[in-house]
Formats: C-alpha cells, structure tokens, sequence
C-alpha cells in the first residue's frame, strides 16, 4: 500500500518571501556524468552526486542518489525532501535512514502532462523544505521536473527554465520536455490538486523499462572496464524479455530483435571476445535509440 502524503496535512502552506522570489538564479552542473559536479563547499570534498544543479536555495535537480554517501550528502546540502520523476521505486528506506522523505511523479520522456504539473503546485504550496529533483541521469526528465517547478512557485521566468535545461544538458531529442517547459502556462486558482505519494503506482512495461535502462548501464560500465559477467548479460536479456512479454504489438519487433542481440553476447563473453561484444553494444545502443525514438520521444 502506497504511504501518502497530502499536500494539506504535511506542512504549512508554502510561504516565500519576496526575497527569495527575487533570489537570483544559482545553478551550477556538471558538465557530463563523467566528471565530478561543482560544489559550492569550501572544502575539497567532491559532490557524489552527478549532474547536480542548484536552481534556487529551496531547489536542485540531479542524478538519483545511489548509497548512503549520496544520501548523506543531500542531507549535509539541507535538502529534506526528494523528488523521484523516475519510474523506479524510489529507496524511501534509505532516505529516512538520512532523516529525509520521498514524493515520487514519475513522468516519461515524451513531456510533463498535466497532472505532473498538478502535482508540482502542490509540492510549491505544501513543501516549504529544500527539495532535491531527481530522474535517473538527471539530465533530461529531472531537469524539466524542476523548471516546472521552479516557474509554479514563481522562481524562475519562460527564459530562465529553458536555460535551465541546456545548462543540463537536455537532450533535443526529447521535444516533449522542452516544449513543455518553454509553454508552461501557471495553473488558474482553485485547481483541483492530487495528492502526493512516496511511491507511485507505475505501468509494469514502464517499471520493465526502467530495470532494462539500469541493467544496460552496468553493461556500459563493464565495457569500459573490461570486467564483463555472463550474469549480467542474462540479467538484461531477461529484462528486454520481460518488456516484450508486456509492450504493445508495435513496439514487439523491436524488443525481440534487442533480446535476440543480447543472448548473442553470452556466448561472446564466455570466449572472452571484447571486439566483437564492443560491435553488439554498439548495435544494441543503436537499436534502443530506434526504438525510443519512433515510441518514447
């Protein structure tokens, strides 16, 4: 059973002075996830936390926190509240562990609808605690998440949360998001606003998905180090099998031919073949861009 939160009962309504209203517009990113985010700490600790932005004292957008480091980290910043747009189950325990609590929107990749845009006035009216903004990158959908934000609760204008997302670094491929953004429209008084939750009930193709993208990432960070594992190549097939199993009949062609790459590279791991495993990911990255373009984009 989801644990709810009501933008009614959990807090105060949200009080800004004019002063931070007028706070000037603070963002500090990262340039790729490669490399470590600016901090704005005077010590020589480095920020665990990748793509992390600072758009206002009350508001950061980044990647999703991964450990206790992480956590601990968003803790010591003063957020108190995170905010999961990302279809996976949000790690709620960890974050109490750290004295800090979830609210999950997911959203996809195709723009921030309607009742995502409820749900950030109710988060502007209902929260007055930092709040830390997150996908799974945090470079495209978190991004967004957090313009939206930001221009609900009157901390940014049209120009400033479109140059949030190129500071970003959102990908132009996703035209739903930016179109959003740039056209955001403030919702009229007395809407009718959704409760807010820790964990979202989320389709299953999407929740497939979502483990398919995690488990593809850890294949790319084998690839890199050169320490690939059969298992984690079957964990991926399964995933793309589970997506398959679920998707509509459009989109099975497409997550068959991807499942059938993937059981090839079993073999090629086996015999230890990084060329030939280097041209499967290749061609799997390829077909997973096809894919999100003609369906998720």
């Amino acid at each position: 059973m989801n644990s709810r939160i009501s933008p009614t009962s959990v807090m105060p309504c949200l009080l800004f002075s004019a002063a931070l209203v007028a706070a000037s517009f603070l963002a500090t990113s990262r340039a790729n996830a490669d490399e470590p985010a600016a901090s704005d700490e005077t010590s020589s600790q480095q920020s665990v936390l990748h793509n992390r932005l600072e758009i206002h004292p009350k508001l950061m957008s980044g990647a999703a926190p991964v450990g206790d480091e992480a956590y601990a980290e968003l803790q010591r910043r003063g957020v108190r509240v995170i905010v999961s747009v990302d279809g996976q189950r949000p790690d709620v325990e960890a974050a109490r562990k750290h004295g800090l609590r979830y609210i999950h929107i997911p959203i996809g990749y195709d723009g921030v609808g309607e009742e995502a845009c409820r749900s950030a006035l109710a988060l502007t009216r209902s929260i007055d605690e930092p709040m830390y903004v997150h996908c799974h990158h945090g470079k495209h959908r978190g991004p967004a998440m957090a313009a939206v934000i930001a221009q609900s609760a009157g901390w940014m204008n049209r120009k400033e949360a479109v140059d949030l997302l190129r500071q970003a670094g959102t990908g132009t491929q996703y035209s739903g998001l930016w179109r959003d953004v740039d056209g955001f429209q403030p919702l009229p008084a007395g809407t009718e606003l959704p409760e807010l939750v820790e964990i979202a009930e989320v389709s299953t193709l999407a929740s497939h998905m979502v483990d398919t993208s995690v488990r593809y990432e850890v294949l790319v960070d084998a690839m890199k180090s050169g320490d690939w594992n059969v298992s984690d190549v079957r964990l991926l097939q399964e995933a793309l099998r589970e997506s398959h199993r679920v998707c509509n009949e459009e989109m099975r062609p497409a997550m068959m031919k991807s499942a059938e790459l993937v059981h090839s590279m079993e073999a090629q791991v086996t015999r230890g073949d990084m060329e030939e495993l280097r041209q499967s990911m290749a061609r799997l990255k390829e077909a997973c861009n096809q894919c999100h373009t003609r369906h998720r984009n």
